[in-house]
């Protein structure tokens, strides 16, 4: 084919372009360094060696005339006043005028044309400075100073002075006009330089132009298009092609970019349907993951709520609510997406019926407007996620699922967690605190009772005959007094006390910020309390206890020592009668105490057995 018989002759193309313009180039950088190298030798050669000479001229005639205008003025002071040291100023000059008169006669070699008016200039010098050599020795006395002697002597110095001072002024102008000329030959020269510059740019531009022309119609043009065809394809546009080219290796691109564009489209077709693919996977495999990671190592149910919540939210485009099945089987909302961080649900919010049909059924189902996903494990309906929305199509309701499944784990973690936690600090009987947590309570109030030089008091309360009670009655009836008991301490509290079931029948009351005369009255009413109650089923039965109170002093280096000092007042309180308050005194030390109350108190009550 015609089209390919260029390929096959191989005809020179950029090739041909590049050795033409590297030609051209040096031609230039030829022109310019010969032009450049005439010009430094004129300057460097002729006329800057010229100039400078001028101007050293110049500078030494000046300097002549500066020292002759010093041995003047010294002078004149000498002879006006007859003081020698207006004479130091005339040896001065005279030095400096030697100095500078032996300069200006060696640099005047160089320009013969001044010659003359230099030495004319040196030689009227020379007839003042004999005058000046005899004015310098001259004693001057009193009557020529009046009778004009000294005047016409004066006089004499200022004739051949102001003939070597116009003899100057001519020779200076000459030196001055000479530079003058000199600078203006110089300039003349740089400038037929510059001319010679801009001429030889004003060709390259002509010539550079031509050939910009001829490169831009068969290469840039080209490029260009190859260039734009390539950014084409990078940006997706598969279409792009290049346009037909005589220069060979342009046409070669152009051939390789119409093949690649070819092959790039087909694969653009299969890559994006996998893109489409994977995307939806990498979302889904995003989006459980950073749950996953948020609530896999949190306990807490309500934290995990609100992650998955939300995360459902972000994931449906529409607001979530949970629902969290209870111990009593109801469901109570535990976060809403459309609540602000921190704000809970209002606890009167009940389940709607998508709810309740998707907790009874296990299944996800659609009411109205809203539609319900179950949380499932162990084939329990544990929580309910709402959605408001009917609609959700089914890829992302196969991530929600995925996430649900992580989330019903989740949430029966935090659960069992909560549950064990809470078993572990509380008596299953009373429901009241057990010793677990009475211990962790009381060190930490020690802690900062002693820090802080606060009061702290313990009540210690041991039910009257409960064993045989137990014995005689059994120990269900002996449980529900337990529980009654309980009941009646935990009303009879204030809020910042706290009552333990500290084991069997003992109950031990904390009493924060409290000195041992308020811990004796609070253990009072705490004794009434139980005292007053009285069994629905078995009114005959009296229950009774006996209370001790000790408060902590300054003795004291543990509450194991308070503790001690109740369980032994205890004892007392019992060999005293029951159903009394005691204060066992015994104990305490006789030096400083923290709170000071009535020694040895009893309190006690009316007989009711």
């Amino acid at each position: 084919m015609s089209v390919n018989e260029p390929r096959r002759a191989r005809p020179v193309g950029l090739v041909d372009e590049l050795q033409s313009s590297h030609r051209f180039t040096l031609a230039v950088l030829v022109s310019v360094l010969v032009l450049s190298l005439a010009t430094s030798g004129y300057l460097i050669l002729v006329s800057q060696p010229r100039l400078g000479n001028l101007v050293e001229l110049a500078k030494e005639a000046r300097d002549v005339h500066d020292a002759m205008l010093d041995q003047e003025t010294g002078l004149r002071g000498w002879l006006a006043t007859g003081d020698r040291e207006f004479l130091a100023p005339y040896e001065e000059g005279d030095a400096d005028a030697e100095a500078a008169v032996s300069l200006l006669l060696r640099d005047v070699r160089k320009s013969p044309e001044l010659t003359d008016g230099v030495l004319q200039t040196l030689l009227a010098a020379q007839q003042w400075q004999t005058w000046a050599a005899e004015a310098a020795a001259k004693q001057v006395t009193g009557s020529q100073r009046t009778d004009g002697t000294l005047r016409d002597f004066l006089l004499e110095g200022k004739q051949l002075f102001d003939a070597y001072r116009a003899k100057d002024a001519r020779s200076t102008t000459a030196i001055r006009d000479k530079r003058t000329t000199a600078l203006s030959t110089q300039n003349i020269a740089l400038i037929t330089v510059l001319a010679s510059y801009l001429l030889l740019l004003g060709v390259v531009t002509s010539i550079t132009f031509r050939r910009r022309r001829r490169l831009q119609d068969s290469v840039l043009v080209p490029i260009d298009d190859l260039h734009d065809t390539i950014l084409r394809l990078r940006d997706g546009d598969l279409t792009a092609r290049t346009q037909e080219t005589a220069v060979p290796e342009l046409a070669e691109i152009g051939d390789a970019l119409r093949e690649l564009a070819h092959e790039l489209d087909e694969a653009g077709t299969q890559a994006q349907n996998r893109e489409i693919r994977l995307a939806f996977l990498a979302n889904r495999f995003e989006t459980i993951v950073r749950v996953g990671r948020e609530i896999a190592g949190s306990l807490s149910i309500r934290y995990v709520s609100g992650t998955v919540t939300t995360a459902a939210a972000e994931l449906l485009g529409a607001p979530t609510t949970l629902w969290l099945r209870g111990d009593n089987q109801g469901f109570q909302v535990m976060h809403r997406s459309v609540d602000p961080h921190g704000t809970m649900p209002p606890v009167s919010l009940t389940p709607p019926p998508v709810v309740l049909a998707v907790a009874a059924d296990a299944l996800p189902a659609t009411v109205g407007e809203r539609r319900a996903y179950p949380l499932v494990l162990a084939g329990q309906v544990t929580a309910v996620l709402e959605v408001e929305t009917p609609l959700v199509d089914e890829d992302t309701e196969q991530v929600l699922s995925s996430l649900l499944s992580t989330a019903a784990a989740a949430l029966e973690s935090a659960h069992l967690h909560s549950t064990a936690r809470e078993q572990a600090d509380m008596d299953g009987l009373t429901h009241l605190p057990n010793r677990r947590r009475f211990e962790l309570d009381i060190d930490t109030e020690w802690e900062r009772c002693r820090r802080y030089g606060r009061p702290l008091s313990l009540v210690m309360m041991d039910l009257d005959h409960f064993k045989r009670l137990n014995d005689e009655h059994g120990h269900l009836l002996g449980d529900e007094v337990l529980r009654e008991v309980a009941v009646a301490v935990g009303e009879a509290l204030r809020s910042t006390d706290t009552a333990y079931r500290y084991g069997g029948e003992e109950i031990v009351v904390l009493l924060r910020e409290t000195g041992l005369e308020d811990g004796i009255a609070a253990a009072e009413r705490l004794r009434e309390a139980v005292d007053a109650i009285t069994l629905a089923d078995h009114p005959e039965i009296l229950v009774t206890a006996s209370a001790v109170v000790a408060a902590r002093h300054s003795s004291m280096s543990h509450y194991t020592g308070l503790v001690a000092q109740a369980d032994k007042a205890l004892y007392e309180a019992k060999r005293l009668g029951r159903n009394r308050v005691a204060v066992d005194t015994a104990d305490q030390p006789r030096g400083e105490t923290l709170f000071h109350g009535e020694p040895d108190v009893v309190a006690p009550s009316a007989d009711r057995r």
